[in-house]
């Protein structure tokens, strides 16, 4: 109904605004008396405002389902043009489809959120989702990884519980398990619900409830001893935003516990309103105890702010205007009427932003822009501020109001359950005197790796083997009286999946045997550090068949480099000591001869001519030296080969692998090789008639799998194959216990502690060297590389450029010494005026005798008549060519 106000100062429109509570409730008497103040308060600011809100207000009683009713009468009978509603489940949700069709903006202070699209639907308080990244942060910071969560069981928290789930797990949190309590449970109904809570061992809960359910929860909690240091209680804001108002019974049994509460910034307006609603709230209701005010009043007034100012910018006259056609399947109700400001009123609210009591007001997506929460500690009967949480932020200490600025430092010390400091671990390890349950293989390929006996007389399972072992050896290490047992598992398909997924599902306390570490099982489970090797193998047969298996050791270019350079030596040595050394003189083929054997007796250092010169000495000496590192590079190789010869896999061969394992997959990823090629075996006896067959007969050429099993493979056929490469494609072994378990990293510092110590490699030589293996276990498989050219490439350049230098000195010196003799003898012959001798040629090894008179030239025994003279040649010392005698006749 639009109503005019006169008077003598100003004409108001009335606009008629209903108001659905229950005012039993402390919530619905808080949010009523806010409401009324706010009115007040905005028009005493805003006189000059032409519009005016007419609260029409219905009181459900306690009866919650009365707000069906109530909505139709305010829509039809007041013709209100929006409607409020401070407390709101999703049972009444129902409104928000009723006011869409009425065009009637439906405004909650409820955190309940409605996850159906109604577009006069608004929230105008902080939606409870938004508190799960927080909850998220606090685990984390913590490095709680596991999680019992507790709901309050009604329709909207069913709602969240996907929602809360894909945010845990986008934080590696991980719910184990998801427990409903109805708001009518009673004592034993909850008592049985927290007691199996307890055999799950996760030790860190959430509540999301009522303040009364919770307060319920906590009551039997403390009765189960359950509120003590072993766990951590963390509540979200729809219990501690209304837990300052219990009694202090409720807060002895909540002692420790850590919770989330909406963060309504301090500000000098927020504390003189609260001390003005103190006093008229007493003053309206004298009958009543005040126990403060709650952030739902904060809230709605905020809310009744917004609307007004909506209503003023709207600024459209007001008629109501019935619907033609229109009208609910309901019996004897008449067609709804419909708002015709609602569409403009909705768009204002939505674009409206101003600062409030609660902070910034500002809606996106329908809901209020609020996600600032306080992390509340309850210590004696009121709850310690220990930081926040901010989006922005994350967690902290402090954040300044109305900015994104906060304080770089953590979250102060919490006192846990119990008055603890400590943080809990996350994880009950003994519970109530149990055994601790360890599931172990007892059809492992390996019985070196897990055995097991069965005593037939006390039909008692005993196990042993290289895993058992340093499970034993580590737990024992462990600074906790843990009883444990050995639970056998049977593993009929041979994998080891079915053993972890009963980890999983806490069917068992931890898993041990071998169990390979992968990413998939590391998605469910936590692992140890690996206490074996990582990697896989390759494994071949030992077999060197091949006619010219001596010439692999070097390249063919490399065997032609040295050919070559083993006739250049013999041709450099030949040429310097030919002119001189009657060994390297004679016929051709003679000499050439010489040449080959001296090249090729080189090689042993046999050859048996005799050196005159010293430029072919330093030759030989740097060939002997390029020699030695030939024959000793061939030798290392040769002998590595003998070990092992390298296999050069082909896709035509077929590789063999375990049936069971996890290697399959890394061979056709990694090595590129087809299924078809594949073939699968079970046993080591299985792996060692393939390799004996071969490809060619039905075999394998290869066995790829897992390191520790390819040594115990080894120890028992030590003469036969051997590993001929290995990648660390896999991460080895680990024990598996559920996410979340403090056992993981106390496990893991052990067994890093043993391998340090050298108690591990002591247990690994127990039982992976029950047989002699020729592979050391410390060691990796040898390789075998050809030499090529570019491994001595720079050697054979120093001794070319050496060989270069030997020959250009003797050229060099020869030159020198032919010319020097005959120059003089010219010099000589010339000063006496006696002979011209020209075109003689003399050897530098000769003495010169020239005799005046009747003589001739000899030269050895031959002798050339000059007239009245004659020139004697005789040998003398290289390099010396003085005249031994001239005489005159």
């Amino acid at each position: 109904m639009y109503v005019f106000t006169t008077s003598l100062e100003a004409v108001f429109s009335t606009i008629k605004i209903g108001l659905i509570l229950d005012s039993k409730s402390w919530v619905g008497q808080v949010v009523l008396s806010c409401i009324t103040m706010a009115i007040s308060d905005f028009y005493m600011l805003n006189g000059q405002y032409k519009t005016r809100i007419a609260l029409e207000t219905r009181d459900l009683s306690g009866e919650p389902l009365h707000s069906i009713a109530a909505a139709f009468d305010l829509l039809e009978n007041a013709e209100a043009h929006a409607i409020i509603i401070p407390e709101m489940s999703s049972e009444e949700l129902f409104l928000a489809a009723l006011c869409d069709k009425a065009n009637v903006p439906l405004l909650s202070v409820s955190s309940i959120s409605s996850f159906n699209e109604h577009p006069y639907f608004l929230q105008l308080a902080q939606d409870e989702t938004t508190q799960f990244n927080s909850v998220a942060a606090l685990l984390g910071a913590f490095k709680w990884r596991t999680v019992v969560f507790i709901y309050e069981d009604t329709a909207d928290t069913r709602q969240i519980l996907s929602h809360l789930h894909n945010t845990f797990r986008d934080n590696d949190v991980d719910t184990v398990h998801d427990i409903g309590i109805t708001l009518r449970a009673k004592d034993d109904q909850i008592i049985k619900k927290l007691h199996n809570l307890r055999t799950m061992r996760t030790s860190i809960i959430i509540v999301h409830a009522s303040v009364y359910l919770a307060s319920q929860i906590f009551k039997n909690a403390k009765m189960l001893e359950m509120m003590s240091g072993n766990f951590a209680w963390i509540v979200n804001s729809k219990t501690m935003n209304l837990l300052d108002f219990q009694d202090s019974a409720v807060f002895e049994t909540i002692q420790g516990l850590v919770g989330l509460k909406s963060c309504i910034p301090a500000s000098s307006k927020l504390r003189d309103f609260t001390l003005r609603w103190r006093r008229e709230f007493q003053l309206s209701q004298i009958d009543l105890e005040i126990r403060g005010l709650n952030v739902f009043g904060i809230w709605a007034y905020d809310a009744i702010w917004a609307l007004a100012e909506a209503i003023e910018r709207a600024s459209v006259d007001i008629f109501p205007n019935r619907g033609e056609g229109f009208g609910l399947n309901l019996t004897a109700l008449a067609p709804i009427r419909v708002s015709n400001i609602g569409s403009a009123l909705l768009s204002k609210i939505r674009s409206i932003k101003f600062t409030g009591l609660g902070g910034e007001f500002q809606l996106r997506n329908a809901k209020l822009v609020h996600e600032t929460y306080e992390i509340v500690n309850v210590i004696g009967n009121l709850g310690k501020r220990v930081g926040f949480w901010k989006p922005a932020c994350g967690l902290t200490k402090e954040i300044y109001p109305f900015t994104d600025s906060c304080s770089s430092n953590s979250p102060e010390n919490i006192i846990w359950p119990g008055f603890y400091k400590t943080a809990p671990k996350g994880w009950l390890v003994q519970v109530d005197g149990k055994r601790f349950k360890i599931g172990i293989p007892v059809n492992s390929r390996f019985h070196e790796l897990v055995g097991s006996h069965n005593d037939e007389q006390t039909n008692e399972t005993t196990f042993s083997g290289f895993c058992a072992d340093v499970f034993r050896t580590a737990i024992e290490r462990l600074h906790r009286n843990i009883v444990y047992e050995f639970i056998p598992f049977y593993n009929h398909n041979g994998s080891y999946s079915d053993l972890v997924y009963q980890v999983y599902l806490q069917a068992f306390d931890a898993a041990v045997g071998d169990i390979t570490i992968t990413s998939n099982r590391s998605q469910y489970l936590d692992f140890t550090l690996p206490y074996t090797e990582l990697g896989v193998g390759m494994v071949a047969r030992v077999d060197n068949k091949d006619p010219w298996f001596f010439l692999k050791p070097l390249s063919v270019d490399l065997w032609i480099m040295s050919a070559g350079f083993f006739i250049l030596t013999g041709f450099i040595v030949w040429f310097i000591e030919h002119p001189t050394n009657e060994e390297f003189q004679g016929s051709v083929a003679w000499q050439i001869g010489t040449i080959v054997w001296f090249a090729a007796s080189s090689l042993v250092y046999a050859h048996r001519e005799n050196l005159r010169s010293n430029l072919s000495r330093f030759v030989v000496g740097v060939w002997f030296f390029i020699v030695l590192i030939l024959t000793s590079s061939y030798t290392a190789n040769l002998s590595s080969l003998l070990t092992v010869e390298r296999i050069r896999l082909t896709k035509n061969d077929y590789i063999g692998y375990s049936a069971n394992s996890v290697v399959k997959g890394l061979i056709v990823n990694n090595l590129n090789f087809q299924d078809n090629r594949l073939k699968s075996y079970k046993t080591p006896e299985e792996y060692d008639r393939a390799l004996r067959e071969g490809s060619k007969n039905g075999g394998v050429n290869a066995i790829i799998e897992e390191i520790p099993y390819l040594k115990l493979f080894l120890a028992v056929y030590p003469h036969e194959y051997t590993m001929i490469d290995s990648s660390e494609t896999t991460n080895g072994f680990g024990f598996a216990f559920p996410k979340g378990s403090p056992l993981v990293q106390e496990m893991s510092s052990e067994i890093a502690k043993l391998r340090e110590e050298g108690i591990l490699l002591e247990i690994e030589k127990k039982w992976f060297r029950s047989q002699s293996s020729p592979l050391s276990l410390d060691t990796e498989p040898p390789t075998m590389k050809t030499l090529d050219i570019n491994s001595f490439s720079r050697l054979f350049l120093i001794y070319a450029i050496c060989e270069l230098v030997a020959l250009l000195l003797f050229l060099v010196f020869l030159l020198r010494e032919k010319t020097s003799i005959k120059n003089y003898i010219i010099r000589k012959l010339a000063g006496g005026k006696l002979l011209l001798v020209s075109g003689l040629k003399f050897s530098p090894d000769c003495h010169v005798n020239i005799q005046f008179g009747p003589a001739c030239v000899q030269i050895g025994t031959t002798s050339i008549q000059l007239g009245m003279a004659s020139v004697q040649l005789r040998p003398a010392s290289p390099f010396r060519s003085d005249l031994h005698q001239i005489r005159h006749s």
